[in-house]
C-alpha cells in the first residue's frame, strides 16, 4: 500500500476503493472493465467498490452512447470535501465531550505490534500543530531496528509532513546512536531528515545506557520495543508531565550537537 492510499483511508475509503479511485485518476473516463484490468481486479469486485465510491463522492459516472463509464472526482474537490468534513466534525466537539463520561484520571495503556503501533505513533506526531514539537530518547539498538519498521514511502510521507508543520524534534540520543549510519533510509530521505528541525543532546553511553526508544508529544508517552515487536503507549496528562520533567533533566545534562545528518 503506498502513501497515499495510507492518507485516504483516513478519510473513510478502504484500501481497495483507494487503489481504484488512483487507477481511475490515470485512466481518466473508463469503463468497469478497463478499470478491472487497471487495478488488477475482478469486474464485480470492482464495481461493487466502484458504487461504494460514488456514494462517497469519489467517482460520478457518465454514458457515451450505451457505455457507463465513471471519471474520478478532482483530487482538489474532494481535498475541498474532506475539509468540509473536518469543520463540520470540529463543531461537534463540543457537544462529544459533553458525552464524554470516561474517568480523566485514568490512564488509557494500549500495546501493539511493533510495525502498526509505530506507524500510528509517527501519524501522530507528524499530525502536531504547526511548530509543535515532541521529545525522543533512543539508544543505537533502538535506531538499527526503527529504520526497518517503515518502508521508504511511508518515512518519506511522514518527514515531509513534520518539514512542511516545521514540527521540532528534541532528541536525547547517546553517542553511539549518532554515530550509526542511516542505511536503511535512501537518499532522499536521508535529505529530508537534515531539513527537519532539531534540538539534539548527546549522553555517553556509560553514563547513559540506553539502548530502547521513547516518544513524549501531547499527554502520551510511546515505549518502542523492536525485538519484542511491541509498542506500549499511555496516554495520561500527569504520566506524561512526569516524563517530560525526567527529559528535560537530562537534557540540560547532554552535550549539545548540530544536526549530524547535515
Amino acid at each position: 500500500m503506498n502513501a497515499i492510499s495510507e492518507i485516504l483511508l483516513h478519510f473513510g475509503f478502504n484500501e481497495q476503493q483507494a487503489e481504484i479511485y488512483q487507477a481511475i485518476l490515470k485512466l481518466g473516463q473508463a469503463t468497469v472493465t478497463e478499470i478491472a484490468k487497471k487495478s488488477g481486479r475482478k469486474r464485480t469486485v470492482t464495481y461493487f467498490h466502484i458504487k461504494n465510491l460514488i456514494e462517497k463522492g469519489a467517482l460520478k459516472q457518465t454514458r457515451e452512447g450505451r457505455v457507463l463509464k465513471f471519471v474520478a472526482v478532482k483530487p482538489d474537490e474532494l481535498a475541498q470535501q474532506f475539509d468540509r468534513w473536518t469543520t463540520d466534525f470540529k463543531s461537534i466537539v463540543p457537544q462529544l465531550k459533553a458525552l464524554k463520561k470516561i474517568d480523566q484520571e485514568t490512564p488509557l495503556i494500549e500495546v501493539t505490534d511493533s510495525k502498526r503501533g509505530y506507524y500510528r505513533i509517527y501519524d501522530e506526531i507528524s499530525s502536531l500543530p504547526i511548530d509543535a514539537e515532541f521529545r525522543v530518547i533512543e539508544g543505537k539498538e533502538a535506531l538499527v531496528s526503527e529504520l526497518s519498521l517503515l518502508s521508504p514511502d511511508q518515512w518519506k510521507m511522514f518527514f515531509e509532513r513534520i518539514v512542511r508543520r516545521g514540527i521540532v524534534t528534541k532528541g536525547l540520543f547517546t553517542d553511539a546512536t549518532l554515530n550509526t549510519p542511516s542505511t536503511h533510509l535512501n537518499k532522499e530521505n536521508q535529505e529530508l531528515l537534515t531539513k527537519r528541525i532539531w534540538q539534539l543532546k548527546v549522553l555517553t553511553e556509560n553514563v547513559f545506557p540506553m539502548q530502547k526508544l521513547a516518544f513524549i508529544y501531547g499527554d502520551k508517552v510511546a515505549f518502542l520495543f523492536p525485538e519484542e515487536s511491541l509498542v506500549t503507549t499511555i496516554q495520561h496528562k500527569g504520566i506524561a508531565h512526569i516524563f517530560i520533567a525526567m527529559f528535560d533533566a537530562l537534557f540540560a545534562l547532554g552535550k549539545t550537537v548540530e544536526n549530524p545528518w547535515k
